[in-house]
């Protein structure tokens, strides 16, 4: 198993946690040409043509920090009904925490029935990092995959005739009954 802080993202942007002011510390970021090339090609979109974020860098819980702020980017995907290109924007607010390796911040505890409790709506676990450095590079490569449409959609677009199933029950064909129209029948060469 690849180990979270193990993956190489297309972005890398450290900042020093060791000597944050009181108030936190801002960051504007904006992705070079090199960046917006290297998150196309781990995306697997057509382009990203500019990403941008500004956020606060603060300390959390003593040990801990809290990034909280807004990513920007514009990207191109293709449409999955014309298959033509599709300009998009993607806007998303970030909120995250990182604590170092090994704190105990960082461990889910478990309610004594031995089960697993998730909140689907509660906070995520905190990230981890090692040494003094968190990478904001790898959250703005993840927050952007996670803002993109999964199924991008141009206006207008539908679906050819020939493609759409019908609507009542019976005239359903299973695809596992039109595979079989393909198969030879007894005595027939394939």
């Amino acid at each position: 198993m690849v180990e979270p802080h193990q993956i190489q993202h297309a972005i890398r942007f450290d900042v020093s946690v060791r000597t944050l002011p009181e108030a936190g510390m801002p960051v504007r970021f904006e992705a070079n040409e090199k960046e917006l090339a290297a998150l196309t090609r781990q995306l697997g979109i057509q382009a990203v043509r500019s990403l941008k974020a500004d956020v606060l860098v603060k300390r959390w819980r003593g040990e801990g920090v809290r990034v909280t702020g807004e990513l920007v980017a514009d990207v191109v995907q293709q449409c999955v009904v014309t298959l033509d290109p599709l300009d998009e924007t993607v806007r998303e607010e970030i909120a995250a925490t990182f604590v170092p390796d090994g704190s105990k911040l960082a461990r889910v505890e478990s309610p004594r029935d031995d089960a697993l409790h998730i909140d689907p709506e509660g906070e995520d676990i905190p990230d981890t990092f090692n040494g003094d450095r968190i990478d904001l590079g790898a959250l703005f490569c993840e927050t952007t995959a996670l803002g993109l449409d999964p199924y991008p959609r141009s206006a207008g677009a539908a679906m050819p005739e020939d493609l759409v199933l019908p609507a009542d029950e019976e005239a359903r064909v299973s695809p596992f009954a039109r595979l079989a129209t393909l198969r030879p029948k007894n005595g027939e060469e394939g």
